[in-house]
């Protein structure tokens, strides 16, 4: 808290701190409350060769925010990039998950690889289920990396649902 006199940073009293702490809930709340939610489970590194990829995308000024990064939702684009154009064309977009790890800038040339993940299928909600159909979903494993270096910009999973048709 700051002195309005001062100017300067002080001690928040006791007094204070009660005040404010009535309005605070009790127990934490979590962004993700479920134990068995698919977006905790640990994306693994990926390794060449990807099964699907494309290649030297590169940021357009639109991609940019003000401080000249690339936007959360151009990465979900170069994500959706490398996948199947079969599966685009048989799925709807289930679930994403990302994890973000470092920043992408204009003058950087990223490539986007695809793995199919085999293994646990996940329910809408991100809970991992045994699915009595798998065919009718797919996973996708993803890595946003730079183009040069092969440094990772992003990690991702996706999961797919079949159309109804």
């Amino acid at each position: 808290m700051m002195n309005q006199n001062t100017r300067r940073l002080q001690r928040v009293s006791d007094e204070v701190r009660d005040e404010v702490f009535i309005h605070c809930p009790k127990s934490p709340r979590l962004a993700f409350p479920e134990e068995n939610n698919g977006s905790l489970k640990k994306i693994p590194v990926l390794t060449d060769p990807a099964q699907h990829s494309r290649l030297g995308l590169v940021p357009r000024r639109a991609d940019l925010d003000m401080n000249q990064h690339v936007n959360n939702v151009t990465y979900i684009g170069w994500v959706l990039e490398s996948i199947p154009q079969d599966i685009i064309d048989t799925h709807e977009l289930q679930t994403i998950t990302l994890d973000y790890r470092r920043e992408c800038q204009h003058d950087d040339i990223v490539d986007s690889l695809t793995y199919i993940e085999e293994g646990d299928e996940i329910n809408s909600n991100g809970s991992l289920f045994s699915a009595p159909h798998p065919e009718e979903q797919r996973q996708f494993l993803h890595c946003l990396r730079f183009a040069g270096a092969g440094d990772e910009i992003n990690r991702g999973r996706t999961v797919w649902r079949k159309l109804a048709r």
